[in-house]
């Protein structure tokens, strides 16, 4: 059978489209599990973003799999925002739950969305995302043969200026994000998979090497996508508009540089971060979210690639850097604590066992990224963290979920506020 179930307020509880802070109602989930275990077919549908736009895909497959909610199918945005509704095959949510004579009801429905099927996984954008999903299948269907066994497998695509989409083999492998935050990686495994990673993405970039000008490289990866994304947050959050015009703002009760302020004298700096050479070939977005473990076979697939026309290895060991130094898979996993918009600024990490694997892998990080360039220590550290800097300034208007509390993308642009300001005083920029 098949059965479909309405999301908010039905297997968790939810206050309004406060969608973020949702809780699960447990033996509603158990129930659920248990017609999964069956052989049933789940089927999650809500009505998440049907008003707004908004897509609350990623972040609502998230929740379901740290509830432990096993589905087949989720679809969001496609339900409309109704108080009543009425269907030959429906059953009230509270009879279901309390009443085990329900459980011969059964629907289903077939609409144009967000979906995660079994076996394969849906991935699609729209609007100013549209470009992003396109580089990545424009880079997987053409990456060199040698390199293929690396990436997802592209099953179908399709794409046009408006919208874009691609249905991919499902991989049931853990990220090494997963891996980290659920105590089963050391910062001994933190570093040989690193290792692994890096010396693969270095066999990329060197590969196919391009004769492009520093500047225009620098203009179009670096200098270009920070204004941009400043522009970004500016025209989507008052919040952050009001902040990013302070020269100065005052986190954790120390002061500090705002990023637009800094951002000038770091590019005046340029030619201390010029790349030893430019590639044709390279993921781009190499944190550890995008890295797929398979331990069984001491393989990995990357997932996710941004896929530029060009593109430096330090790019790369920045993305890599931003979890391991930067903690960025802690604040994209919510373990922090963050105050209140008008309690001040201030943030700290949870300081557990992910947080010191990563800590105590990072020296021998850096080994890897000198071993693997074959360069100096100054410039491989100098070089890293800038571009571990850049990154972390340009990936907040992606963490923006519109709640009125915006808790991650505050504690990103913190530590990027840190970062930056910590870079810029260790080089006397």
């Amino acid at each position: 059978m098949i059965y479909v179930f309405d999301l908010d307020n039905t297997l968790c509880e939810t206050n309004g489209s406060d969608y973020v802070d949702a809780k699960p109602i447990q033996d509603r989930i158990d129930k659920v599990n248990s017609l999964w275990d069956e052989g049933h077919t789940i089927i999650i549908e809500t009505a998440r973003g049907c008003i707004s736009g908004k897509n609350w895909f990623y972040l609502t497959v998230d929740q379901l799999k740290s509830w432990g909610l096993k589905f087949h199918t989720l679809r969001t945005g496609v339900k409309f925002n109704g108080d009543v509704f009425v269907d030959d095959r429906g059953v009230n949510s509270e009879d279901f739950f309390t009443d085990s004579k329900s459980l011969n009801k059964e629907s289903g429905s077939g609409v144009d969305t967000n979906v995660v099927i079994v076996n394969r996984v849906i991935k699609e954008a729209t609007n100013e995302r549209v470009d992003k999903l396109v580089d990545e299948i424009k880079f997987i269907e053409s990456v060199p043969d040698k390199f293929k066994n690396r990436f997802p497998e592209i099953v179908f695509s399709k794409y046009d200026n408006k919208k874009a989409f691609y249905e991919m083999k499902h991989y049931e492998l853990p990220t090494i994000r997963r891996l980290i935050l659920s105590g089963e990686m050391d910062s001994d495994e933190i570093v040989e998979w690193s290792d692994k990673i890096t010396r693969f993405s270095m066999s990329m970039y060197s590969h196919e090497k391009l004769n492009i000008s520093n500047q225009e490289y620098f203009d179009s990866l670096h200098w270009g996508r920070f204004q941009n994304r400043i522009e970004e947050l500016s025209g989507k959050s008052k919040w952050f508009k009001d902040i990013l015009t302070q020269e100065n703002i005052t986190i954790n009760s120390n002061t500090y540089k705002n990023l637009t302020c800094l951002y000038e004298n770091i590019k005046s700096k340029q030619s201390w971060f010029n790349p030893e050479f430019i590639g044709r070939w390279s993921h781009s977005d190499l944190h550890f979210s995008n890295i797929l473990i398979d331990k069984s076979n001491n393989d990995f697939r990357l997932i996710d690639p941004r896929g530029y026309d060009f593109c430096d290895y330090y790019y790369d060991f920045g993305k890599l850097w931003h979890s391991v130094n930067s903690k960025y898979e802690l604040i994209a996993s919510r373990m922090f604590k963050v105050s209140d918009m008008q309690e001040g600024h201030w943030f700290s990490l949870e300081q557990g066992k992910p947080y010191f694997a990563l800590e105590n892998s990072k020296d021998r990080v850096m080994d890897v990224f000198v071993d693997v360039s074959g360069e100096s220590r100054h410039d491989v550290e100098m070089k890293t963290e800038f571009n571990d800097v850049m990154h972390f300034a340009t990936l907040i208007p992606f963490l923006l979920v519109f709640d009125s509390k915006e808790e991650k993308a505050r504690a990103a642009y913190y530590q990027s506020v840190i970062l930056m300001n910590n870079f810029c005083q260790k080089y006397g920029v």
